[in-house]
């Protein structure tokens, strides 16, 4: 018999083979890769951005499912996953897989992976200090109120530490600007102030702040030396008008260090000790207000020289000294509103350093400066001709680089200077700072571990924004 396409049986033999497939369709289920007919299934996972050899990382993710999200290492050289614990065994970079299976109603979600930096841990005779400040948050009521901070990381502690220095009574706010070690005694150099004066202070192993005397209504000290049992101490004293004096404290005595001739004003930015001779950089200005770089070598000044082929005003901002020889940091302003990196050797012709490799405008300043053997150091920073962002950078022996934001930062929105650099060994760190407002991470201390990525500093309690300003290295 010559059965009609539109037949009633032939609906029932077709429906029975559609019966048939769809039950076995609906038996292997979403957990065995067959998706049709479910629920798509999608997984959460931020990146945790830089971690530090020694530190364990706890991690976490979460699928629309609401099923167990699994983990598992991409890198084992440099990582490994026990459960949500990441392990680091090696210092690179750590790429972690996220996974979940598919269950009768979720198919199984597409992999996530997440890659990050991995920094050394500090070795095993080294401490790091980093001195700086933190701002107060509005809900502590003070809003503008900063408080002088130490950083500490030391081998088998790869988290840093934050402590905040004491104010004198009567004191409002305090800053933290330089810092230096001599034997276990930390020293850092700052000032305090309240809503009438300002005083440049230093403090001994977190203790209180011993007052540097001043005539003036206004003192500051930005940099600190050690040298025997003699505690050097450089800054200013001013008055509210900026008609500044640089100063040189020895074990809390001040005397002023005249400002070259033709020149009205100064101030002082860094300070290094060799020997019997104690060297301080700074700069100096006249009654125009054209500013110009100065060393001052046991008190007696001299002009460093322009770089050659800018115009403008230029300042010395770092200093260190080796094998005899005095080196110098510092940036200047050129007609186009441009600010150039410089550095100078023993007085000589200035060097205009170069921008890095991925900008094509220079805008940048050079601030921290050190030495180690014949390599030379210089940390600073600039703002990128293309994008506009800030970025920080570093120079070894001329040569620049930037350094990179944490892999859990948005580039296109973040901007980052450094302004201090310190070497232990074969490990080169920077401390600076950045700013990632989108992320809700706002202006943060942060540090860097042999150019890597940016590692924040943990943010006091109680304080809104926080900036590094300076560093040091103890070995024992």
């Amino acid at each position: 018999m010559r059965t009609n396409r539109n037949s009633p049986l032939r609906h029932l033999k077709l429906f029975s083979l559609l019966s048939v497939s769809s039950l076995g369709l609906f038996a292997a289920g979403c957990s065995s890769g067959n998706n049709v007919g479910h629920s798509v299934q999608t997984i959460n996972f931020d990146n945790p951005g830089t971690q530090t050899v020694g530190a364990p990382l706890t991690i976490s993710a979460t699928a629309n499912s609401g099923l167990t999200v699994s983990f598992t290492s991409a890198t084992p050289s440099d990582c490994t996953v026990s459960g949500t614990t990441v392990t680091f065994g090696a210092a690179g970079t750590c790429t972690i897989n996220a996974s979940v299976t598919g269950n009768s109603t979720y198919a199984a979600a597409s992999q996530v992976a997440q890659s990050f930096t991995v920094n050394p841990a500090i070795g095993p005779t080294t401490t790091i200090y980093i001195a700086g400040y933190a701002i107060t948050s509005a809900s502590a009521g003070n809003a503008d109120d900063t408080l002088a901070e130490v950083w500490q990381l030391a081998s088998g502690s790869p988290t840093a530490t934050a402590t905040a220095l004491s104010m004198t009574s009567g004191m409002t706010s305090a800053q933290a600007n330089a810092i230096a070690v001599s034997g276990s005694d930390v020293y850092v150099a700052g000032y305090e102030e309240n809503s009438t004066s300002r005083a440049a202070v230093y403090w001994l192993n977190n203790g209180a702040a011993t007052t540097l005397p001043s005539g003036m209504t206004i003192s500051q000290a930005n940099a600190i030396a050690v040298s025997g049992s003699n505690v050097y101490v450089a800054g200013y004293e001013g008055n509210s008008a900026g008609s500044n004096n640089a100063v040189l404290w020895v074990d809390g005595t001040a005397t002023m260090l005249s400002p070259p001739s033709g020149m009205a004003y100064s101030d002082a930015n860094a300070i290094a000790v060799s020997g019997s001779s104690v060297y301080v950089a700074g700069y100096a200005w006249n009654n125009n207000s054209d500013h110009s770089a100065v060393l001052w070598v046991n008190g007696a000044a001299t002009l460093l020289p322009m770089p050659s082929g800018l115009t403008g005003d230029y300042y010395a901002y770092g200093i260190a000294v080796s094998g005899g020889n005095v080196y110098v940091s510092g940036h200047a302003d050129s007609s186009a509103n441009l600010d150039s990196a410089i550095s100078w050797v023993n007085n000589g012709a200035a060097t205009i350093l170069p921008i890095p490799p991925n900008d094509t405008v220079g805008n940048y300043d050079a601030v921290g400066i050190t030495v180690s053997g014949s390599d030379v150091y210089v940390a600073g920073g600039g703002t990128n001709g293309a994008t506009g962002v800030g970025n920080a950078a570093y120079w070894v022996n001329g040569t620049p680089t930037t350094f990179p934001m944490p892999s859990n930062i948005n580039m296109t929105t973040a901007s980052s200077s450094a302004v201090g650099i310190a070497v232990s060994g074969s490990d080169v760190y920077a401390v600076g700072d950045l700013l990632a407002a989108t992320t809700g991470v706002g202006q943060t201390a942060a540090y860097w571990v042999n150019g890597g990525e940016a590692t924040l500093l943990p943010m006091p309690s109680g304080t809104a924004e926080s900036y590094a300003t300076g560093i040091t290295v103890a070995t024992q």
